[in-house]
This record gives structure tokens, C-alpha cells and sequence, in this order.
């Protein structure tokens, strides 16, 4: 399937293919090993940008201290060759100020974009010139999750791209930003950088093969919760982002407006490969899934990308991350049952402590609002209904209620009110006299005789 960078004659064909699917469906991991076994260049949008950015670093620190040099030199050339020296300054200048403004009008581009990615447009633009640039022509390329609609599918692909590539260096293999500006000399034919076309795309940057990747949002959504927390942090799978992701795929691949309909009018017939066994609705293993996707590309060219041997190799080791992976998502959710338990037990804790503080502050407010009560009820309840009591513990009787009542109602000394000569100054005057006179008199009575 790939060919032979060493040999350019030769009529195998570089991989180009595009891996299609959700969110957490596994692109990444396709497309990564893809590029390992065949030789292909790995492209996401960031990729690109990435590589565009180095790139136009490197020719702006390559180029520089050239121009640098010519300029000294031709300071010291006379006055009647100022033109000449002019024009030669401005034609060593053009490409690195070209190169500057292109660096800068992206990096310009990222600070001010929001969510820290270039407006659509220009994402676009970029794809198109990197896809016909030397290393995806020569190695081919594997485009992982992108594009992401029908529209930027059309854009890329649908039409020949205007591309203008430098050449001052003479070797071919810079990028350049599409309608970005450029001098003389500066831009090849379209024809030329595009290659010939099928329809209305280019059959120098069309895919060979698009694979789709096939799966349900609750299966999606289970994979991305067994994940390590750096992993989802780090892939933008926590809920929000994943339910929102999610979603616009879905928005954006419905029946009529996938962008696999693009390239399957266009004779490129999608590959769909579903990850949930229609049968036993469980999850299928993802080396069925790379099996059958090398059976259909076939085997890669000997010398070119991995061995077999180094192939095995990198799957195995592939698995034992996954195994770590998946221990590492063990401990975490162990982890995390350990602290929620502690959690609630400090909290259950500080509960008891509060609800015993709220307690005791009740009984005092309570203590402090039955005061009168209960002092009411020590001067005129408890001496006389504490004698009662002590009374029927003496005696026993049949009909203690009614014992009880009778003895309170006598010696009560309430009671006496309900007599209609009672008076509480009387009563005094009578507890005087039978404290104090009344013995007098008995005992003088008793003298006498």
C-alpha cells in the first residue's frame, strides 16, 4: 500500500486515508498505528499547525542570516549601484518578511480565538496547502477527525486548491498559506501542485480510503468513565464537553448531511466499522476492528514503516498501556471510594457534633422558659402531691386515685377556698392563734386545775 519514498518510480500508491468517528471512538488510536505499520504521515488540525508553525521558524531562522549577510555586504557598495542594491535587498528580503507576517498572522489568530483555535476558514486553507506539501505527497498521510462536517469536506476536497508554495530555497518542500501573499516567482501552476482532477477534487490530495468508526453515545460515554482523570482532563472528555462534543457530531453527521456521502458520490466508498456487535450488544474487541482494517488495506510494503515483528511489538506494548490504564482507573475510583467514605464519615461527624450543640442549647432555652413553671410548681404542687404520695406508699389502698384525690383535696390548703367564711387573712389570724394563744390558753386552763 505505501510507497517507497527511495524509489519514486514505482507504482504503489501512498496511503491517504481519513478516519472518521465520534468522540473517545478510537481515531487516534487507528491512525497512530496506521502511520506506524505504513509509513504515513499522522495529521490532526493541531498536527498541522504545529508543523506549519516549526516550519516557518526554521526557513525564518535559516533565511535570516543570509539576508543579514547581503545586506552588510551591500553597505559597502558605491553610490551608482544603490538601485541594484535595492532591488537585490528587497528580492532576499521578500520571502523571510512573507514568512514573518504568515507566523505571525496565525500565532495573532490563536491568542485571539476564544477557545484557542483558528477561525474555520483558515483552518481550511492550511489543510489544503499541507495535504499537497512533499511529506504527505511522498509518504501519504492519515487524517484523524477531521474534517469534521460536510462543508469542510467540500471545501478541501471538493475543489482544486489555489496554492502557492515559495521555492527560494530551491528544495521544494516549504508550506505556505494559501492566498497569503507570495512574490514572483514564488507560485506554481495549479495543475502543478494539485495534479489532475476527478470531477470537481483533486485526486492528488483525495483519500484512498475513509474509515468510519461506528458507536452508540451511552457505549461512548461508559469507555470515557473508565479512563483515568489526566486522560479525561487532558482530552476534554469530562461531562460537559463530552455530552457537547457528542452532540454536534451527531448534528453533523446526520443522514443526509455526512460528509461521508462526499466522497462515497465521488466513488470513495466508506468503510464503516461498528464497535457493539449487533448480536450480543457488547463492545467489540478493538483488534478485531484493526484486523479487519488491514485486511482490507493490505500488507505494507517490506523495509517501509514497522516490521511484523516491530508491529507485534507496539500492540503489545499498546495493551500493556491499556492494562495500566485501566489499574490506574481501579485505583483512582478506589481512591476516590476511600476519600468519599472519609468525607462522610468527617461529615457525619461534624453532624452528631452540631445536632448535640443544637440539642443542648434546646434544653437550655427550654430550662430557661420553664423556670416560672416549674418554680409554681415546687411552692404549691410538689410539698402537698409529694406528701400524697408518701401516704398511698404507706397505706396501699384499693382505689389509690381516689385516695389520692381525697388526701389532696383535705390537705390542700387551697382547698379551703371553695368555703364560702374562708379568707386568706382569716386564715392567718387562725394559724396565729393555734400557733401561739391556743397552747397559752390550755396550759393556764390546765394550771388552774
Amino acid at each position: 500500500m505505501n510507497p517507497n519514498p527511495q524509489e519514486p518510480t514505482t507504482t504503489v500508491q501512498p496511503l491517504k486515508a481519513i478516519i472518521h468517528g465520534p468522540p473517545a471512538s478510537g481515531k487516534s488510536t487507528l491512525a497512530q498505528r496506521l502511520c506506524k505499520l505504513y509509513g504515513a504521515h499522522y495529521v490532526t488540525v493541531k498536527t498541522m499547525i504545529e508543523e506549519i508553525l516549526e516550519d516557518l521558524r526554521e526557513r525564518i531562522a535559516m533565511k535570516r542570516p543570509k539576508v543579514e549577510k547581503i545586506i552588510k555586504e551591500d553597505m559597502g557598495e558605491e553610490e551608482e549601484e544603490e538601485e541594484e542594491v535595492e532591488e537585490e535587498e528587497e528580492e532576499a528580503m521578500g520571502p523571510v518578511e512573507e514568512w514573518e507576517e504568515q507566523y505571525r498572522d496565525i500565532t495573532i489568530s490563536l491568542e485571539k480565538s476564544v477557545d484557542g483555535q483558528l477561525p474555520d476558514d483558515y483552518v481550511v486553507r492550511l489543510m489544503k496547502t499541507f495535504l499537497v506539501n512533499d511529506t504527505c505527497q511522498r509518504s501519504g498521510y492519515v487524517l484523524d477527525g477531521y474534517p469534521k462536517n460536510i462543508q469542510q469536506a467540500k471545501e478541501i476536497f471538493g475543489q482544486a486548491a489555489e496554492v502557492s508554495r515559495p521555492n527560494a530555497e530551491g528544495d521544494g518542500t516549504g508550506l505556505a498559506v494559501p492566498g497569503e501573499g507570495g512574490g514572483e516567482g514564488a507560485a506554481s501552476p495549479v495543475q502543478d501542485q494539485i495534479g489532475d482532477l476527478i470531477g470537481n477534487a483533486s485526486n492528488k490530495i483525495m483519500p484512498d480510503f475513509v474509515f468510519s468508526l461506528q458507536a452508540t453515545d451511552d457505549m461512548l460515554c461508559e469507555r470515557v468513565m473508565r479512563l483515568p482523570h489526566k486522560i479525561i482532563q487532558s482530552k476534554n472528555y469530562d461531562e460537559v464537553n463530552m455530552l457537547r462534543r457528542l452532540a454536534l457530531f451527531r448534528l453533523n453527521n446526520t443522514e443526509e448531511n455526512t460528509m461521508l456521502k462526499l466522497f462515497d458520490d465521488n466513488g470513495i466508498h466508506p468503510v464503516l466499522l461498528n464497535e457493539l456487535d449487533e448480536d450480543t450488544k457488547e463492545p467489540v474487541d478493538f483488534e478485531c476492528i484493526w484486523t479487519t482494517v488491514i485486511t482490507i488495506l493490505g500488507e505494507p510494503i517490506p523495509g517501509f514503516g514497522l516490521s511484523p515483528e516491530e508491529m507485534t511489538e507496539l500492540i503489545r506494548l499498546e495493551q500493556e498501556q491499556q492494562k495500566l490504564q485501566q489499574e490506574e482507573f481501579r485505583l483512582e475510583r478506589k481512591l476516590r471510594e476511600e476519600s468519599a467514605m472519609l468525607n462522610y464519615q468527617d461529615k457525619m461527624e461534624r453532624w452528631a457534633d452540631t445536632l448535640q450543640k443544637l440539642q443542648m442549647e434546646e434544653e437550655k432555652i427550654l430550662i430557661a422558659q420553664t423556670e416560672p413553671l416549674r418554680n409554681y410548681l415546687m411552692k404549691y404542687i410538689f410539698p402537698t402531691l409529694t406528701k400524697a404520695l408518701i401516704e398511698v406508699a404507706k397505706i396501699k389502698p384499693d382505689d389509690p386515685v381516689d385516695f389520692l384525690a381525697e388526701f389532696l383535696f383535705k390537705e390542700n390548703p387551697e382547698g379551703k377556698m371553695f368555703d364560702p367564711s374562708y379568707t386568706r387573712d382569716g386564715e392567718h389570724v387562725l394559724e396565729q392563734y393555734e400557733t401561739n394563744i391556743q397552747p397559752s390558753i390550755i396550759r393556764s386552763c390546765t394550771s388552774n386545775l
